[in-house]
């Protein structure tokens, strides 16, 4: 059974043998920390020729349940590992504790964390919220799901923590004792593993520790449609959203709180998306003791996190590309994430979209609808051509296939060298033309990761466009 409360370190010091289920960045950085602690830490793995073997003490495939589980105490979730993987089942008939890694690391961390999570904009306001923290609590770090494991830094003597938390690593864990937390939003997403958006939902929820009076939760209305809850009365919510204690304006840009009002007109993100994130980090700095001043000062010097849009620096371009706006978005992995990015074009502004990846388990009328106001030409690439081609193809829109990210920035080029009058017949359309690379698929089909795919995204338009 999955523990259902954070053991104390003293509960750990029972467990001897520990089973790491996963490798990875979150079991090898499990691994690290229990064999400091003296513990003996075994893996199980689909591939275990891929395996750190100098991290554990043996390591096996993740094939047999009953060999793997012999003599083991304790097992350490990974956070992509399903649920009901072979070696879990027999684990919860034996009884055996069942831990993720953020909860490992809880064990040992007890200072204040502030956690973050939602569909989208959880890396930008992790590292948003952190940036604007460490400015008062200068010993202070981020992790979970942004790239750092809880586990690497939990025994460091800090001031406070800010992590990032995936529905995965909510999933597998018990109340995590957080200071302060927040769920940004939530659309279709990753239901290929949590089947239901109440399901969904509900994993978020465990992000939040209401029964504890000083816990602040800042949560946007719109997450309670998918909740089969009630939304819960008292003074540890606080909503996020139009017409709530909360909120954000456009023209001007400003973030309102019940103490104050900030001017956001020097944010450098811009969009009402990413206003909101900052009404949220906000939020957060606010409740963690931060004065307007320090506040406002720290967020108007965030520069945003690499492959979240991104512009790609055009000094040098050729003199003819130089004002086209090349932005990487290649984070965006979902569609409501892109539709995030792309929600300030109008039909007309010369918006040129590259799609592509594997598309997850959500809807497409939202972008089919989006795109008809648009009526822009978009390029798709990877194993979306043939999960989205016949639904894009219905809407006589204009679009053009490819296999792979290298063959359509060529075709993109040929295009954008024909409507700016570098072709035979010299015409040329004067609009300023934006090139958004916002995949709205997860990399895998081509890449390691997003990371990996927005590089080469960009080593593309350099290489075609400078």
């Amino acid at each position: 059974m999955f523990s259902q409360s954070i053991p104390s370190a003293s509960d750990l010091d029972k467990f001897q043998k520990f089973l790491i289920l996963g490798g990875g960045s979150s079991g090898d950085s499990s691994a690290k920390l229990l064999t400091s602690q003296g513990k003996q830490c075994l893996l199980a793995d689909k591939f275990p020729e891929k395996a750190n073997t100098l991290l554990y003490a043996e390591v096996l495939s993740d094939n047999h349940p009953q060999e793997v589980l012999e003599g083991i105490d304790c097992i350490i979730k990974s956070p992509g590992i399903l649920p009901n993987h072979p070696i879990l089942e027999v684990a919860k008939q034996r009884e055996l504790p069942i831990l993720s890694e953020i909860c490992l690391a809880r064990v040992f961390y007890k200072g204040p964390v502030v956690g973050i999570t939602g569909t989208d904009g959880k890396s930008t306001t992790t590292a948003l919220t952190y940036h604007i923290l460490k400015s008062k609590f200068p010993n202070s770090r981020m992790g979970g799901n942004i790239g750092v494991p809880f586990t690497s830094f939990c025994l460091e003597p800090l001031d406070l923590v800010v992590l990032e938390l995936s529905s995965y690593q909510l999933d597998d864990s018990p109340n995590l004792e957080l200071t302060a937390s927040a769920i940004l939003n939530l659309a279709s997403d990753h239901l290929e593993r949590h089947k239901t958006m109440e399901s969904y939902a509900e994993a978020k929820w465990k992000i939040q520790n209401l029964e504890n009076p000083k816990h602040r939760s800042f949560v946007n209305p719109i997450f309670f449609q998918f909740l089969s809850q009630e939304m819960p009365k008292g003074k540890t919510l606080h909503l996020i959203g139009e017409n709530q204690e909360y909120f954000v304006s456009l023209e001007p840009n400003q973030v309102y709180t019940p103490n104050h009002t900030y001017d956001a007109s020097k944010f450098p993100l811009k969009g009402k998306h990413n206003l909101m994130n900052l009404c949220f980090a906000i939020a957060l700095a606010e409740t963690m003791g931060m004065e307007k001043e320090e506040i406002q000062n720290q967020f108007e010097s965030f520069q945003g996190l690499p492959h979240r849009f991104n512009r790609i620096e055009g000094s040098g371009f050729q003199n003819q590309y130089k004002e086209i706006q090349f932005i990487n978005d290649s984070k965006s992995t979902n569609i409501h994430s892109m539709l995030s990015g792309i929600a300030g074009f109008k039909k007309g502004d010369g918006l040129f979209l590259i799609l592509g990846g594997i598309p997850k388990l959500e809807p497409i009328d939202l972008f089919l609808s989006r795109w008809k106001e648009l009526e822009c030409p978009i390029w798709v690439y990877g194993k979306a051509v043939e999960v989205w081609k016949k639904e894009f193809d219905a809407t006589g829109l204009p679009v053009s296939y490819f296999p792979d990210l290298s063959a359509l920035i060529k075709d993109l080029k040929t295009k954008i060298d024909f409507r700016m009058g570098n072709n035979a017949n010299k015409t040329a359309t004067t609009t300023p033309l934006s090139v958004i690379f916002s995949p709205a698929g997860a990399s895998f089909d081509l890449y390691k990761n997003f990371e990996e795919r927005g590089n080469h995204f960009e080593s593309l338009v350099k290489e075609n466009f400078t």
